[in-house]
């Protein structure tokens, strides 16, 4: 137990580490809300102002984060799927920043496997930055129970 909280301070730190802090959070465009893990092509939804992946079945994955979110993107600005050991992964972001002072951000994200045709969401992790970009396959497997 001590070295798996070791282990995800220090995702946390590397997360961090990786990803800037930016000025001002913006709404992801409709094309950055949607990303095929496997063969399902899943969307990122509004529920009550809870972020939930849609299925190609209208059906939801909640995600327990709060409502706008984002998927980790790479250079190009498209949703980045990470595969470990043949399983895909992508990182789900919440990104807030304090309004009285643009520089303070809080982010929570979980990463979200396809495993035998199934969605595991990983445990929801948090950061005091604005977290941006890709990451690396620490951040995608991290999470996880391998």
């Amino acid at each position: 137990m001590i070295r798996s909280s070791r282990n995800l301070a220090a995702l946390c730190c590397v997360l961090s580490s990786l990803w800037a802090c930016a000025g001002q959070q913006a709404t992801p465009a409709s094309e950055d809300q949607v990303v095929t893990l496997g063969e399902q092509r899943l969307t990122l939804g509004n529920d009550q102002q809870q972020c939930v992946l849609r299925k190609p079945d209208q059906s939801v994955l909640p995600l327990e984060m709060p409502w706008p979110c984002q998927f980790a993107v790479d250079r190009q600005g498209k949703p980045h799927v990470e595969s470990f050991n043949n399983v895909p992964i992508v990182i789900v972001l919440h990104v807030s920043v304090d309004p009285a002072n643009s520089r303070e951000c809080r982010s929570e994200y979980r990463a979200v496997r396809q495993v035998k045709g199934q969605l595991e969401p990983s445990v929801v992790a948090r950061s005091a930055s604005c977290l941006r970009g890709t990451g690396d396959q620490k951040d995608y497997t991290g999470l996880f129970i391998w």
